[in-house]
């Protein structure tokens, strides 16, 4: 900004000219304050439109996931079916047939918008319609033979993993073409405001040297201008802190959707949010799985309120009302029962809740508060953030699933065969490394066929998760307990020899024999467990000649009598039995 001397300043230009060409400068000025707050907002417009996309991604996955579910379902239902001429497991059959198809009709919805997809999600569709074919065939001729099939099909979705593969891969691949366009949309932006605040800075320059030459003409009309400036001034210094408000939230939207665990949530939101919004301190409470408690996970910045560590989500009126509460430009008439104010003579200090919701479900609740209730611009951020950390919670609990479903037992809760045969393999290999023994017992429940037909399937399920729960309460943090199939349960404990592997399996068979259960407000009949232990390194060191030998020493337990433990030597004998 250069300022010119009495001594070379010019005769001043008369009013009308010095007025026409200063309203000529804002009026330019203007434009590009309002070119940079249109590119701005479309921005903004673009980046919540790019996480209706990711929410759309997430959606084809889950669709995806629950269709190979229930075709898994139906096809267990149709072996079973075929296998015992049980008519429920026929009718739990029957029953997946309509849900099936409208899982298909779903994704079918979803991905119709793309020409690609309509085209794998029709052989996907065909080959899933093609292996239900296959079960209702293998039911129907239960069903006219009343007899078990020779041939029982193994259950397999091979095929249909690798169409639903394509499928995943195109929505990632449609994402990954979309953030590139984001981030393409946003380094224009910033040109633009770039050269929009250059341009803006050289018409103010050129107006304040039009101020200076009109002092001496007349003091008001310096007065108006200066002020004039200072407007611009402000409305430029606006307008840069929203470009990098923007910069801010999309760089803050990145890391959340790149956080692989909820820790790391924790860990980076303080200080993210501590920097949008640093008038304001905030806390983050996230509810328990059961909706019926919110704890805080997280909280930054300086408080003007005070706040319970754990509440009920209808505490919050922001949960109540799946809103942003206290609603803007208005004085709350009903305050959360979460905050409190430390001091009732301080009526200035204000909070803000806004919800964390996605897909239907209260996630949680970000509550910004400080000495001050909070501006508009500040609610718009914190609006916007809660989006964003929305979503990539909402991703964070989908991946979790996906895992927990992928590893674990849905009846039991314990880890599946799959697992077991992953984790028997590292332990083994680090066991090896450490000299040290590890234990495999192979336990199953006695008579439980009888137990099962007598009493009903529900009966049994009920035993079977009950008898899981034995086996958590017996195992250690590091041991691992899995459900080998049907009633059969195996379990890995860690740095244990014969002896202790001996102590654990009487503890589990006496605990088995002492377990109580009730089913309809019934006593059921007590059950017995016949446990096989094989140890590493004596009796083998491939895991499924561990497992063998384990599946053996159970042979030997069972033809004893049942209800006691054997273990495999080195030369096949059984040990002593347990009364």
């Amino acid at each position: 900004m250069t300022t010119l001397k009495p001594d070379t300043v010019a005769q001043p230009p008369s009013k009308p000219a010095f007025f026409k060409r200063l309203s000529v400068l804002y009026a330019i000025t203007a434009a590009l304050l309002l070119t940079l707050t249109v590119f701005t907002w479309r921005t903004l417009d673009r980046l919540v439109a790019e996480n209706d996309w990711v929410t759309h991604t997430y959606e084809v996955m889950e669709r995806t996931e629950a269709v190979i579910s229930r075709l898994r379902t139906i096809q267990a239902d149709a072996i079973a079916y075929a296998a015992t001429g049980d008519i429920v497991r026929r009718g739990e059959f029957e029953d997946m047939a309509p849900l099936l198809d409208a899982e298909l009709n779903a994704l079918a919805d979803l991905v119709r918008d793309n020409p690609v997809q309509v085209r794998r999600m029709s052989e996907f569709a065909a080959s899933v319609r093609e292996e239900y074919a296959e079960s209702l065939h293998l039911v129907q001729d239960r069903r006219k033979s009343g007899s078990r099939p020779t041939d029982m099909p193994d259950i397999g979705v091979t095929k249909i993993r690798g169409l639903s593969g394509g499928i995943l891969s195109e929505e990632n691949r449609l994402l990954s073409q979309r953030n590139l366009d984001s981030a393409r949309s946003a380094l224009v932006t910033r040109s633009i405001a770039a050269a929009a605040l250059l341009v803006s800075l050289l018409a103010l320059a050129l107006a304040y040297w039009l101020v200076l030459r009109s002092h001496r003409e007349e003091q008001a009309a310096r007065a108006g201008l200066n002020d004039a400036n200072l407007r611009l001034n402000q409305s430029l210094a606006d307008a840069r802190d929203m470009s990098e408000t923007m910069s801010k939230l999309a760089t803050f939207g990145e890391l959340l959707h790149g956080c692989q665990t909820m820790d790391e949530v924790r860990e980076g939101i303080g200080k993210s949010l501590g920097a949008l919004l640093p008038q304001l301190g905030g806390r983050l409470a996230l509810i328990n799985p059961s909706q019926n408690l919110a704890s805080i996970g997280a909280h930054w910045g300086r408080h003007g309120l005070l706040a319970e560590s754990v509440f009920a989500p209808e505490d919050c009126w922001a949960l109540r009302r799946g809103q942003a509460y206290p609603l803007a430009g208005t004085t709350p008439s009903f305050s959360c029962k979460h905050v409190q104010w430390p001091n009732p003579d301080s009526p200035n200090a204000g909070y803000l809740c806004v919800p964390l919701a996605a897909h239907n479900e209260m996630i949680g609740v970000l509550t910004f508060d400080g000495e001050r209730a909070p501006t508009a611009d500040e609610r718009r951020i914190a609006l916007a953030a809660a989006e964003q950390l929305s979503l990539a919670l909402a991703n964070l609990r989908l991946k979790e699933t996906l895992r927990t479903q992928s590893i674990r037992d849905p009846l039991t809760g314990l880890f599946n065969r799959r697992y077991l045969e992953v984790s028997l393999e590292r332990e083994l290999q680090r066991a090896a490394r450490r000299t040290q023994p590890l234990a495999v017992l192979m336990l199953d429940i006695d008579h439980f066929k009888r137990f099962n037909d007598t009493l009903g399937h529900e009966a049994g399920d009920a035993l079977l998760a009950q008898f899981a729960e034995v086996l958590k309460h017996a195992a250690r943090a590091e041991d691992i307990a899995c459900r080998y199939g049907g009633e059969e349960f195996t379990v890995i404990l860690l740095e244990a020899d014969a002896a202790t592997a001996q102590r654990r399996a009487e503890a589990i068979r006496q605990s088995t024999s002492d377990m109580s259960m009730t089913w309809r407000n019934q006593q059921m009949p007590h059950v017995t467990v016949s446990i096989g232990i094989a140890v590493f390194p004596r009796d083998a060191q491939a895991p499924a000649d561990l497992l063998h030998r384990a599946d053996a020493a159970l042979y030997l337990a069972k033809k004893a009598g049942r209800n006691r433990v054997a273990s495999a030597e080195s030369d096949s004998s059984a040990a002593e039995t347990g009364a």
